[in-house]
């Protein structure tokens, strides 16, 4: 079999924050590195790499075509501007990566996800409602002539969230997109000690940001000290609890798909 070599390099970055590494093949297959993959799709990393031997996984192969597997490929980087150049790396092609994307995304659909699968399912519908836009959009603008910039756009549509929670009514007594509890309980309609169990819970992936007390006399605050979070936060406070408006945001980001309970952050396929 012909050794593939990686001939160009570049970093995709379809979700804000969320970089991976992108090759284009001497074969012209577009791939992504296998890490950057696993982050996109919001997967542990060597969860993903057991994806090979063990796909489908039960509660996934009703919604696998019959006789599709799953492989990656492992390339050679030849490519001058990458930081892995003359190592080899494993790869999935965007072929594969669709079908995995799909897949969590049906399944979603059904309520048919395991419990530690349920955030893989809520990453991939987010993922298509960006590309399908992102699509879309690019397509009709190249039709009039114009370069679209495809990764802008995705990430446009992806943090589309934020702008629906504003429109939502929420406000942020910090200023700067930075609000504090009061504002999310009672945008949520929730106690405060359901909101601080769930930061408890994902204190790995919410970060608050301590406010100085000249913010917090600003809004009339008496605390000494005080926690403030920031819209992109809040957003997925709001999307990971199963309050009424939490719900409804839900079907405005995702659609009719199905129901999405609280993403958990174990990992598994």
């Amino acid at each position: 079999m012909t050794e593939r070599k990686a001939v160009y390099y570049g970093q995709v970055e379809l979700i804000p924050g969320i970089v991976c590494d992108g090759y284009v093949l001497d074969d012209d297959t577009a791939v992504t590195r296998s890490r950057g993959t696993a982050e996109l799709l919001g997967m542990d990393h060597m969860t993903l790499n057991r994806v090979e031997t063990t796909w489908p996984p039960k509660t996934l192969k009703p919604f696998v075509d019959k006789g599709l597997s799953v492989e990656t490929t492992l390339v050679k980087v030849v490519a001058k501007n990458s930081p892995h150049k003359g190592r080899k790396i494993v790869v999935y092609n965007s072929n594969i990566i669709e079908t995995i994307i799909r897949t969590y995304v049906m399944a979603s659909g059904h309520n048919a996800l395991q419990k530690n699968q349920l955030h893989i399912g809520k990453r991939c519908s987010i993922l298509v409602c960006a590309l399908t836009r992102a699509a879309l959009e690019a397509s009709i603008k190249q039709a009039c002539g114009l370069t679209p910039n495809i990764q802008q756009t995705a990430q446009k549509n992806y943090i589309d969230a934020v702008k629906l929670i504003k429109e939502f009514g929420f406000t942020c007594t910090a200023g700067d997109d930075i609000a504090i509890k009061k504002d999310i309980t009672q945008f949520l309609n929730v106690p405060e000690g359901t909101l601080n169990s769930f930061l408890r819970k994902h204190k790995s992936d919410i970060q608050p940001i301590r406010l100085n007390s000249a913010t917090i006399r600003s809004f009339g605050g008496k605390a000494s000290r005080m926690n403030g979070y920031h819209l992109d936060d809040v957003t997925k406070i709001a999307l990971g609890m199963d309050s009424v408006i939490g719900i409804e945001l839900k079907k405005q980001v995702f659609g009719q798909i199905g129901s999405f309970a609280k993403p958990d952050t174990s990992a598994e396929v």
